[in-house]
């Protein structure tokens, strides 16, 4: 009787079952990150831009917003544009629309951090 308890103790009490070093776990609770780029699309004579995050495209800054609003709170969104630009970029071409994008991240609470070049 005494090794039948043993066992059953040692199932319900295992270390593996809520271990601190669980990973499946760990990664349930770190929240996504995300990096976006800006693709330059030179089909015509004028010059198109999309951002890019992950297999996901958006061709206005409006349609990016509206993916990111529906990303989970505390998702950090990585972008390195880089120093090269060719002019009229959406968000790096005026400070203004910048800003009003940071804080509507900042409201959706998406951690976006701008990896400035060098």
């Amino acid at each position: 009787m005494h090794v039948y308890a043993l066992v059953v103790w040692f199932l319900f009490s295992s270390p593996l079952q809520n271990s601190p070093n669980d990973h499946s776990q760990k990664a349930e609770t770190e929240p996504p990150r995300y990096r976006m780029e800006l693709v330059y699309i030179f089909d015509d004579d004028k010059i198109e831009h999309i951002f890019v995050i992950g297999n996901s495209g958006f061709k206005t800054v409006a349609k990016l917003k509206e993916f990111i609003g529906r990303l989970p709170s505390g998702t950090t969104l990585e972008w390195a544009p880089g120093c090269e630009r060719l002019g009229d970029e959406p968000l790096l071409s005026s400070e203004e629309d910048m800003e009003a994008f940071k804080s509507y991240c900042e409201e959706k609470g998406i951690k976006f951090v701008l990896i400035p070049s060098g």
